[in-house]
């Protein structure tokens, strides 16, 4: 009878059990299976069979939906048309919605102050008005926002290291016709998390997973707050940089 079962259902049992406990709802079980499903599997390890990805794709919609980013630009949509009185209104709504949260502390901070045996800061006020900036710039619409705010936000959010001063002089120029044209439609397309998920395909959410996988490593990298080195410091330029162009291979 138990040669009959098949060792699939079993893993998947297994597995399920292993992150489904009471009082925890299932979607998020079902995350955390498709992304140990994704891991690597040692050797003499039985391979993680993969959950169903239409639960998989329901579970990332749930919880997108409850995120504070996917809420913030729901409120910025439902307050757009309203004028200064909406942006005044979104506002508002935005720091009831974050609370207590004014921002996470960059690494560099947090590494500066254990090298000088200071207290670790907690987060940045100016990253919490330029979230809302960039909400409001997706919801309201950029010429309710302005490139002040804008400018603001990027250099805050740390975008390319360029400056409040660089943005704005960039941003001020292109709203003038001085300099190429900003396409601010991919700013809205990017911030519709949902409807990127429930567009996307089976294979296209699996590959997703396999660069938030690879990605991890390059995060642990980069925060890693131990005493500040050279080598430490050109590999963080190494991640900003991006890819770039491959090294030519030697003969």
């Amino acid at each position: 009878m138990v040669d009959a079962v098949d060792p699939v259902v079993v893993e998947s049992a297994a597995v399920l059990a292993r992150h489904l406990r009471q009082g925890r709802d299932r979607r998020l079980a079902v995350l955390e299976w498709f992304a140990e499903a994704g891991m690597g599997v040692r050797p003499g390890a039985v391979p993680v069979p993969e959950p169903a990805i239409g639960a998989v794709r329901q579970a990332l919609v749930w919880v997108l939906k409850r995120s504070v980013s996917q809420r913030l630009v729901a409120l910025a949509r439902s307050a757009a048309g309203a004028g200064e009185e909406g942006q005044d209104a979104l506002y508002a709504a935005a720091g009831r919605v974050l609370g207590a949260y004014r921002g996470a502390a960059h690494p560099a901070l947090v590494r500066a102050a254990l090298e000088a045996g200071e207290d670790v800061p907690v987060g940045v006020e100016g990253d919490f008005r330029s979230m809302v900036h960039l909400v409001a710039a997706v919801g309201l619409g950029v010429q309710e926002v302005g490139t002040d705010a804008l400018a603001e936000a990027f250099a805050a959010f740390g975008m390319f290291g360029l400056t409040v001063e660089d943005w704005a002089q960039m941003l001020g120029a292109a709203e003038r016709g001085e300099g190429p044209p900003v396409d601010w439609g991919q700013l809205q397309q990017h911030a519709d998390f949902v409807g990127q998920v429930q567009r996307a395909g089976d294979e296209e959410l699996v590959r997703a997973r396999t660069v938030m996988i690879g990605l991890r490593g390059f995060y642990g990298l980069y925060v890693l707050l131990l005493p500040d080195t050279p080598a430490q410091a050109a590999l963080r330029r190494r991640i900003d940089d991006g890819p770039g162009e491959r090294p030519a291979k030697r003969s």
